[in-house]
């Protein structure tokens, strides 16, 4: 706050001395030179008052020295500003009507101002007229365009741009923030191609090292597009640039691995993960579980882990867990339950997400006694449940005509000054609307002690 403070003072105190240096002029009665007018003309143009700026101009005119471009470029300059295209145009107008031809400097500083009021398509039509008359683009003003198209999302735009800026400058490593703009909105529009382009320029060319935020969307953009190159590429910059591994560094990794139907390499990044540090989790296998969306599919994905065991490597749990929990999406009761009896062979400890995902194959088949099995097991195990765990138990128990243990889970979690999930009442209130028990009214008053909303659908369920 007060850096921008005195940003602001700043011009006035110079116009102030200005004005004095005029008065004491004045008062010798000596004539104004060309520097004293620029002087007055720069400290008025910086405060932005357009109306003395004018004036200058005249005086200057009157006392027989023609405005130049230099003069008028200084007002330019100061009126690149956003919310000063009005006066811009008007001295633009002023040099047309006295003749001024434009230099570099005026196209330059009429582009700025074009840009930051993100006036693309006018920046790029003056820029062609620039052109046209031989005047060469400066790289500031890519740099001004180029932001001006990730302000607008236009990918396409900023990368003619940038193959521009190449082809007319050697030396765009001084300039870092053109090409990390150009890959930023390449990324926003998942524009692959310009992604991988401007990556190969900024790291492997220049030697750049880019923020972690657009690591972060340079990685979404390869686990879309399925480039398991660029993704372990983006990792390894991300690691030389001392960021410490996170799991979500590597998801995207496995994901674009699985879209390539490469299910060997995802479960491996699962181990590489491991042995960097970052345990898996089962958000980890998101992008794997997705693509297993056949039969076929999920077949294939055992084998790949029979394979893994067979050649005596471990065989990761979340990797047996999207599996299993693939089998149950598929609402295929053998394939889950033969999968989930292979633990032992495959050499996986279990944890809670695999059994959840048993249960889960057991609430969309209504398949109460076999879930049973699966929580006595789980027990035994000595296997904690988590709030997942409880969740589809109570689905589970709202699938029968006898419901009551839904109520037992709810409490049971309670008892561990643990609040269930909204989505344990919303599964409730339906079943005991269905079957017109009163018990509705205080599942419902529950959920507004804990502080959920409750919707106006959940309402009109008792009717």
């Amino acid at each position: 706050m007060a850096n921008a403070l005195r940003a602001r003072r700043e011009p006035n105190r110079v116009l102030k001395e200005v004005l004095q240096t005029v008065a004491e002029i004045r008062k010798q009665n000596l004539k104004f030179d060309a520097d004293t007018y620029l002087a007055m003309l720069t400290a008025y143009a910086r405060t932005r008052n357009n109306g003395q700026v004018l004036n200058v101009l005249e005086q200057m005119a009157a006392d027989g020295f023609e405005p130049t471009v230099e003069a008028y470029n200084i007002v330019l300059e100061s009126y690149t500003a956003k919310g000063f295209s009005r006066f811009r145009n008007e001295f633009l107008e002023l040099m047309k009507k006295n003749n001024v031809t434009y230099n570099a400097w005026t196209y330059m500083h009429v582009l700025k101002g074009l840009c930051k009021e993100d006036e693309l398509e006018h920046a790029l039509d003056f820029m062609e007229n620039m052109k046209n008359k031989r005047i060469e683009v400066s790289l500031m003003s890519y740099v001004q365009l180029v932001a001006c198209c990730l302000r607008l999302n236009d990918s396409q735009t900023a990368m003619y741009l940038l193959k521009e800026a190449e082809a007319t400058h050697q030396n765009l490593d001084s300039q870092p923030l053109l090409i990390m703009d150009a890959m930023r909105v390449a990324a926003f529009t998942d524009d692959h191609d310009g992604v991988r382009y401007c990556w190969e320029r900024a790291v492997d060319k220049y030697n750049m090292r880019p923020d972690e935020g657009t690591c972060l969307d340079v990685l979404r953009v390869a686990a879309k597009s399925a480039d398991p190159p660029l993704a372990t590429d983006v990792i390894r910059q991300l690691s030389k640039s001392g960021f410490v591994y996170k799991e979500h560094y590597f998801t995207p990794l496995i994901d674009a691995f699985a879209k390539r139907k490469d299910l060997k390499s995802a479960f491996n990044v699962l181990d590489i993960m491991r042995s960097s540090g970052v345990t898996p989790t089962k958000q980890s296998t998101r992008g794997i579980l997705g693509n297993l969306n056949t039969i076929e599919d999920i077949d294939e994905a055992y084998y790949v882990l029979e394979e893994i065991r067979r050649e005596n490597r471990n065989v990761d749990v979340t990797a047996f867990n999207a599996v299993v929990e693939a089998c149950a999406l598929a609402e295929d009761v053998n394939r889950t339950v033969a999968t989930y009896r292979e633990a032992s062979a495959l050499g996986v400890t279990m944890d809670v997400d695999t059994y959840n995902a048993v249960l889960l194959m057991c609430v969309k088949t209504q398949s109460r006694g076999l879930g049973n099995v699966v929580i006595e097991e789980m027990k035994k195990a000595d296997v904690a449940p988590n709030l997942d765990t409880y969740t589809t138990m109570v689905r589970l128990a709202c699938t029968q005509h006898n419901y009551e243990d839904a109520f037992t889970y709810i409490e049971e979690m309670k008892s561990y000054d643990v609040v269930p999930p909204a989505e344990c009442y919303n599964t409730l209130a339906r079943k005991l609307a269905a079957e017109k028990d009163p018990r509705f009214h205080i599942a419902l008053e529950e959920m507004t002690t804990f502080g959920y909303r409750i919707p106006e659908s959940t309402k009109q369920l008792w009717k």
